[in-house]
Order: structure tokens, then sequence, then C-alpha cells
């Protein structure tokens, strides 16, 4: 039977982190390979500024079969701690695993394109990004422009 995470946002919503973590530990300390106790575990650790000690809850979570709904953020969170904590290629190989599995998800994308500027890849991350604000930007200004930074996203090697 899933735990009531209830008591978990609760506590988090509370800033009650401490406690948080000692309650998600002792519910895996029951259920090891939950993913879903994995991921929240995970999550937890990422908004304490705790990549490092989030990383493997990620990865676990993902391995173990979380579902769907979560997925993507599973992803998106696992490659952005492994950037934090400097692991730039295994960050870039995740966030590229998830945009696979999720080919329209604006986050996974941004993350990726972080990723790739930090590995020195500027012109891919500003095409990536590119992507995004023209498939994703609703703000009226940009209407008149989407099919010329759609060019410019796809001929962004070409400096005339």
């Amino acid at each position: 039977m899933e735990p009531d995470l209830t008591l978990v946002r609760h506590l988090k919503a509370k800033g009650r982190f401490e406690e948080a973590q000692a309650q998600l530990q002792q519910w895996l300390a029951e259920d090891p390979a939950n993913p879903r106790l994995l991921w929240e575990m995970a999550v937890l650790l990422d908004n304490q500024n705790k990549e490092a000690d989030a990383v493997l809850y990620y990865q676990r979570a993902i391995e173990l079969g979380l579902d769907r709904m979560h997925l993507a953020d599973a992803y998106l969170g696992w490659g952005s701690s492994l950037r934090v904590v400097g692991r730039y290629s295994e960050s870039r190989q995740v966030l590229e695993r998830g945009i696979a599995e999720f080919p329209h998800h604006a986050g996974l994308k941004v993350f990726h394109a972080l990723t790739l500027w930090t590995l020195d890849n500027y012109g891919d991350a500003f095409g990536e990004l590119l992507e995004v604000i023209v498939k994703t930007a609703a703000d009226e200004t940009l209407e008149p422009y989407r099919a010329t930074l759609a060019y410019y996203r796809d001929h962004w090697r070409d400096r005339s």
C-alpha cells in the first residue's frame, strides 16, 4: 500500500524539511524499491540544494519504474542535479533520454540547453532555446516574428 504523502507535503510547505526527510526515510526503510518514495526524496533533497544526494534517488526512481506522471520531472531533476554537481556529460545524457521520451517537454529542453551552454556548446544551446521560445511563447509581440525566429533556430550556423 502506498503511503499517504499528505504529511510530507504539509511538512515541506511549513519548511520542516528534516521532519519530511525523516518520514520519507522511514517509509523507504520499509519499502526501499518504491519509485514514488524515491522520487519524493529526490525532490526534497533537490529543494534543499542537496543535489549531490538527490542524484541517486532520481536515478533509482526512474530505474525502478516511476509512474509516467512524474517521469519527465524526474529526468529534469536528475539532469539538472548532475549539472549542478559538475557531472556535465552525464547531465546531457540524462536530459537527452528525457527529451527522447518527452519530445514536447519545454522544461527538459531548457535544462538541456543550460547543460549544452555549460559544455561550451553555445550554438546548440542557443538553437534549443530559440526552439522553445518559438513553440511555447504566448506573448503576442512575438507572433509577427515566429517564422523569422524559426528560421534562425534552424540556420543559426549561417552567419549571413
